[in-house]
């Protein structure tokens, strides 16, 4: 009686999301990318919200970052996220243990404050919009690559970012 009453009991908590609470929404589509790299040497946040349906995951790089010799204990990470339709529909994240955002490049910017405080920048430059920002001494980087104009609202874009929770 005591085993079907803690059957019962693990049943009715699993069907309501116990145990479940904090997984990621696209937790294992890292894993099944080529290039995936589980030796990941911090703890990093993608977005749980896309302003489309998410179709694949294509890791464009993920490992030391080879740019600078100096250092071997840069990383970088940069992940493309893509719809039913990858020519519309693609997000690319950028995460990196290493720089700031303030290189702006004499880029015009916008400045935003997500919703757990951090400052965000904001660019379009007419091929892409950019939004970067700081977090647990991680640099994050939104971009979209369009064609001579904006395909998302910064408004839009500050949600994708308020959305990034840990991996």
């Amino acid at each position: 009686m005591l085993k079907l009453l803690l059957v019962t009991v693990f049943l009715l908590l699993t069907a309501c999301g116990v145990g479940t609470t904090g997984a990621h929404p696209y937790a294992g589509e890292l894993e099944k990318a080529e290039g995936y790299d589980e030796e990941v040497p911090f703890d990093f946040k993608l977005p749980t919200s896309l302003p489309f349906e998410l179709d694949d995951v294509f890791i464009m790089e993920m490992g030391e970052d080879e740019i600078e010799i100096v250092s071997s204990d840069r990383y970088m990470f940069e992940v493309l996220l893509r719809g039913e339709d990858p020519e519309e529909e693609h997000i690319t994240v950028m995460i990196h243990n290493h720089g700031s955002v303030e290189n702006t490049q004499g880029q015009n910017e916008e400045r935003f404050t997500l919703s757990d405080g951090e400052d965000a920048k904001y660019f379009y430059n007419g091929a892409s919009q950019i939004l970067v920002w700081d977090d647990d001494d991680l640099k994050y980087e939104i971009a979209i690559y369009v064609d001579g104009e904006e395909r998302y609202s910064v408004e839009e874009l500050v949600e994708i970012a308020d959305s990034f929770e840990a991996y």
